[in-house]
């Protein structure tokens, strides 16, 4: 049996989709075509775009409720997501394994690689520092695009564009609460001042108790509570995010802060410990200023960026009969 698909548009000012074939010429000439830059490092038609692109707007990512950007990847074709519940790992038809540090995905802010610099993984969870509320888009393009980005770029890249002063639209204030726990602040203000001065910021709080009793079945025995690690899932987000643009310069400031409880008893610890210092901390900053000009019919481009990555894991291990000792990873 043959199949055939049949494209539909949504048209500005009309109340329903429309196939392709029936427009008439000045309403194909209405029909917006998104834009990429991710994919040739310049704005582009997805049509023009050397690859295959998805757009993930903001509009997509309110009416959806994500949560992060694993949530967003998760959803878009050809990807899939897994969790450890420690960490966030990106798959991309069908290859990818749990705890392999997303070394095949790069992922870009406005187009700055973010990737670290030991593994060159990226990360994709709450652990990426960025409140997705802040996204004006995010670009997928499907790899393998090492050709212009190197290595890591053999799977997809990842470009997450994030909002200008104008696209915030003044003050918001948003406060959220859910099940497990589960509560978010966030505040942000956004606006065009005169001579083109554009500014943008925001500021997010967010935390989660998580599941109150995981079951392993690896740890199934009494010494271990039976396989159930108690109250050991919960997460704290705080996120700081700015941006000011003064006609073709452009900064970008984030900072964000995930500190996550460890259930699995990983790396040998001590399962269900109940030690309150078990916990991983990521901690991202990135300042990032861009520069886009012309001269005559030259395009001008230059770009200088600040990038640091902490991690903090602390984990205890049994040292007797009732005493512990914690061994430290920074």
């Amino acid at each position: 049996m043959a199949a055939t698909a049949v494209l539909t548009v949504l048209l500005p000012g009309t109340a329903a989709a429309q196939e392709l074939p029936d427009l008439t010429l000045e309403e194909l000439m209405r029909v917006t075509i998104q834009r990429v830059f991710g994919a040739s490092e310049r704005l582009q038609p997805v049509t023009e775009a050397p690859a295959s692109v998805t757009i993930v707007t903001a509009e997509e990512i309110r009416r959806h409720g994500y949560r992060s950007l694993a949530d967003v990847l998760h959803r878009v074709r050809g990807f899939f997501v897994s969790n450890d519940r420690n960490y966030s790992y990106v798959g991309v038809r069908g290859f990818g394994l749990p705890g392999d540090y997303n070394s095949r995905v790069l992922l870009l802010v406005n187009g700055h690689k973010i990737n670290d610099n030991i593994y060159d993984q990226a990360y994709a969870g709450a652990e990426f520092g960025l409140d997705v509320d802040i996204i004006e888009r995010i670009e997928v393009i499907r790899g393998p695009a090492s050709s212009l980005y190197g290595t890591s770029a053999f799977f997809a890249v990842v470009n997450v564009i994030t909002k200008s002063g104008a696209s915030m639209r003044g003050v918001s204030l948003q406060a959220d609460a859910g099940t497990l726990g589960t509560g978010r602040v966030r505040g942000s203000f956004g606006r065009t001042f005169a001579r083109g001065v554009d500014v943008g910021l925001s500021g997010s709080l967010e935390g989660s108790q998580g599941v109150e009793g995981l079951y392993f079945p690896a740890f199934d025995a009494p010494e271990t509570n039976h396989g159930v690690a108690e109250n050991l899932d919960g997460e704290r987000v705080g996120t700081l995010y700015g941006r000011i643009g003064v006609r073709n310069l452009t900064v970008t400031a984030t900072f964000g802060r995930r500190q996550k409880d460890i259930p699995t008893g990983s790396y040998s610890t001590m399962f269900n410990s109940q030690d309150p210092r078990e916990e991983t901390t990521d901690t991202r900053t990135m300042v990032h200023a861009q520069y886009e000009g012309s001269i005559a019919q030259t395009r001008l481009a230059a770009d200088v960026a600040y990038d640091r990555l902490h991690y903090s894991g602390v984990y205890p291990y049994a040292a007797g009969d009732e005493d512990t000792t914690t061994l430290a990873f920074d």
